[in-house]
């Protein structure tokens, strides 16, 4: 009988090898999949700002319609979003509605198991729960929302990645 039609296995050495190839296999794709959270939240977070995006677009269109787009803040300056009044500035939200009508959960829908909010140097901040409280406006992993302060100064609703 031939050795050749006896052999029904694997030997030591092709087992080894193909172990040896994959641990480098693992060692080059861990990694990708291991920040697939950070990229999870970047993405969390440019969606919001889309939807933020939008809001402001709605807001100023219902306020060019009522015909305050040009008028600052005030408390006969809003318009009425959902049967909501929302307070604004040249026609966009406000950034801090503190004593103010309405609020951002007037124009968007945040999960706030994983979300919350604060004010940062009168920036409207949302940021993930599990991370600490931002403190500045170039602190990672957020997105503020600056309001309008002159007619020619639009919103600007900035993200900084994680």
């Amino acid at each position: 009988m031939n050795r050749e039609d006896n052999q029904k296995g694997f030997t030591l050495i092709e087992l080894v090898v193909v172990i040896i190839i994959l641990g480098i296999l693992a060692v080059y794709v861990a990694p990708k999949f291991i920040d697939l959270q950070t990229d999870a939240k970047n993405a969390s977070l440019q969606a919001i700002q889309g939807a933020m995006e939008d809001a402001v677009k709605l807001t100023y269109s219902k306020s060019s319609i009522k015909g305050n787009q040009k008028m600052t803040a005030g408390s006969s300056v809003f318009v009425d979003i959902n049967g909501t009044p929302v307070s604004i500035k040249f026609g966009t939200p406000l950034a801090n509605y503190d004593g103010d009508q309405g609020s951002w959960d007037d124009l968007i829908t945040l999960d706030y198991d994983t979300l919350t909010t604060t004010i940062v140097g009168g920036h409207f901040v949302v940021y993930f729960e599990s991370d600490t409280l931002p403190t500045a406006l170039n602190d990672e992993c957020m997105l503020h929302y600056k309001q309008a302060n002159t007619i020619n100064d639009p919103p600007e609703i900035e993200v900084n990645p994680c």
